[in-house]
């Protein structure tokens, strides 16, 4: 499996989980810049706490390793890969979300080249010690960064001392940085509408924001409402500029109405802690318990590398084409494996190990005759001098396909061991084989 796709579902969980904590405890407070730094902090957490990882084993007791090697698909001219000539539904949804990445990363562009374009063919002046855009459209009053982008001729008098301060506290906090993160969320996170709906809170926090700032000012509170109301006319650019107007008027009307939250209030982003440690556990620790049991996709082709503690795992199968993998408590022994650090690597990487299973693997005769299918469970142990030891079965289906899996694993050359806190250590493997019939190469054996 792409290693992206655990990312980006640990990512999606955790903006989601966190959204909800904003959503019901911090949005319908005053503290704006608080609100503002937990949603930008919710973002960037999102984003980068998926990326790291570590290994939790609980006390009094050490894991084995068994990891689920890719399985192989043999036929009767050779070993194949599983994956080749066909595309599951992981491929095809990772096909999916890259095409929708690439749309929204060129709306990106193309609203960047677009208010490129407006500055460049209106030009600048000051007014009021600010840079100001002054175009001929119906565009409502917006800023990017340092520019305010107005239709002058459309805005009373005496309201472009107000709309200039609005502006200017976007500025000043520089509130287009905040819109390019969540145009970031957006592009990675394009299919999931807890995404879209943190850049809508975003940008009302902003408003927030500005018009607590201009009421700083000394403005009257009716007169700043009223001048908001007749100001309510014009389009919006595009997602990357803050706006006079974002079609929000009855929220802002009824914020600055709105008592101030106590100071008790602050407490509340307190509760955040808990989910925001909680989350960073649950996405990045890797437990080992005396009974886990993990699943297994039943076609070979997206059986992924797990891992999991306890010795050699028993196998059944499940009749929704579902194999479950349970692990059973650790037998004592004199050496136990810990959980390692870095896996053990087949010389060659991954293209030596598929060439050397296509080179050396065989279909048995005697199977393809009785049109014998079926997956072998192999299981193996890399020592930590790399040997390849314990080779056995741990299902099989007969008719010398099992013989032939265990003799081509003991053929293996020695691996690069594993290492565990800078030293080698010995890790078991799991290796599945399915062995199927192509009906053509079966009448040729025949023959």
């Amino acid at each position: 499996m792409n290693p992206f796709i655990p990312y980006l579902v640990k990512s999606v969980l955790c903006i989601s989980l966190l959204f909800v904590v904003y959503w019901l405890f911090l949005r319908k407070d005053t503290f704006f810049s608080m609100n503002r730094v937990y949603l930008i902090t919710m973002v960037i957490g999102s984003i980068l706490f998926p990326l790291f990882s570590f290994t939790w084993v609980p006390a009094g007791r050490a894991a084995s390793v068994a990891v689920m090697l890719e399985p192989v698909l043999v036929m009767p001219a050779g070993m194949v890969s599983p994956r080749a000539g066909q595309m599951g539904w992981i491929e095809v949804g990772f096909i999916v979300y890259l095409t929708g990445m690439f749309i929204f990363l060129f709306r990106f562009l193309g609203q960047l080249m677009q208010l490129m374009m407006l500055s460049r063919r209106f030009g600048m002046k000051k007014l009021n010690g600010l840079n100001v855009v002054c175009v001929d459209l119906a565009y409502a009053p917006f800023s990017f960064f340092s520019m305010i982008f107005m239709n002058e001729k459309e805005i009373q008098k005496e309201s472009l001392e107000a709309i200039l301060n609005h502006e200017n506290v976007h500025i000043r906090q520089k509130h287009t940085l905040d819109l390019i993160l969540m145009e970031i969320l957006i592009i990675l996170q394009w299919f999931n509408p807890v995404a879209w709906l943190v850049s809508r809170e975003m940008k009302i926090v902003h408003e927030y924001l500005a018009d607590e700032g201009v009421l700083q000012t000394g403005i009257s509170r009716s007169i700043y409402q009223q001048m908001i109301l007749n100001e309510t006319m014009g389009i919006r650019v595009n997602n990357l500029t803050n706006n006079f107007n974002i079609s929000l008027i009855k929220k802002r009307i009824l914020m600055m109405k709105k008592s101030k939250s106590g100071k008790w209030a602050k407490g509340k982003v307190l509760m955040s802690l808990p989910v925001l440690f909680g989350l960073l556990f649950i996405l990045t620790a890797r437990s080992y318990s005396n009974s886990d049991m993990l699943k297994v996709a039943g076609n070979p082709a997206y059986i992924t590398k797990q891992q999991g503690s306890g010795p050699d795992p028993v196998i059944q199968d499940k009749p929704k084409k579902e194999t479950q993998i349970k692990y059973v408590a650790p037998v004592p022994q004199k050496e136990v494996y810990k959980v390692v650090e870095k896996q053990p690597s087949f010389p060659g990487g991954q293209d030596g190990y598929r060439e050397f299973l296509i080179k050396n693997i065989r279909y048995p005769e005697a199977a393809v005759k009785k049109s014998v299918t079926g997956t072998v469970y192999i299981t193996f142990v890399v020592e930590n001098n790399g040997v390849v030891t314990n080779v056995k079965v741990l299902r099989g289906i007969g008719s010398g396909c099992d013989e032939e899996a265990v003799r081509v694993v003991k053929m293996m050359p020695n691996w690069i061991p594993g290492e565990n806190k800078g030293k080698p250590v010995a890790v078991q493997y799991n290796l599945p084989i399915k062995f199927a019939l192509d009906c053509n190469k079966k009448e040729e054996v025949k023959k």
